[in-house]
């Protein structure tokens, strides 16, 4: 081997190894998000919610977003939400985002095995009030469907802006569309802002 094989040789293995490991940090990212599931979980199986203690709604006597206060209430935004059935034990709670196009994003407190993000489509139904309709799907441990659900909710938004209520209806469908479980019960919504 000639002295300039000899010096192009480790740097030629310099960057076949950089690339070699590119590449596999890709291939371990790609093949790991792989098994990742959607839906917003069996809040009929949930186990208590995750302590959140750290989760702060107020601002601690600090001032508000000049812009928060300049708006009109509006659903629209970040809410830390708790569902409670009629019975009045707690039913779910979730992070929901409600978008100016009537589009609505839920992350449900559920483990992500089942899944635990699902979506809706909302309408104002009248004076700081809105409709819901939301859909998602349960999985098995294997990842098949085993259900389909709807929650509807009638929601209101306080005149603060800062939480709103209302109602939901969960219901479960088997495979075949058959009903299989119905829910009825409270929302509870607390605005998430920066401050």
């Amino acid at each position: 081997m000639n002295r300039t094989e000899s010096k192009a040789f480790p740097v030629f293995c310099s960057i076949l190894f950089r690339n070699a490991c590119v590449v596999l940090v890709v291939l371990v990212t790609l093949f790991g998000a792989s098994n990742a599931r959607a839906g917003c979980g069996d809040p009929t199986k949930a186990v208590s919610s995750p302590p959140t203690a750290w989760l702060n709604h107020s601002s601690g006597g600090q001032a508000h977003d000049q812009d928060e206060e300049k708006t009109s209430p509006t659903i629209v935004g970040l809410w830390h939400l708790k569902y409670t059935a009629s019975d009045g034990s707690p039913f779910l709670e979730s992070f929901k985002t409600w978008h100016s196009d009537g589009t609505e994003f839920e992350n449900a407190f559920l483990p992500p095995m089942g899944g635990n993000v699902c979506f809706g489509v909302w309408k104002t139904a009248g004076h700081l009030t809105v409709k819901l309709h939301h859909v998602g799907l349960m999985f098995n441990p294997d990842g098949s469907i085993r259900a389909t659900f709807t929650v509807d909710e009638v929601d209101s938004v306080a005149a603060d802006n800062k939480t709103y209520s209302g109602t939901f209806d969960f219901k479960v469908f088997d495979p075949n569309g058959n009903q299989v479980a119905e829910v009825k019960g409270t929302t509870a919504g607390t605005r998430i802002t920066v401050d």
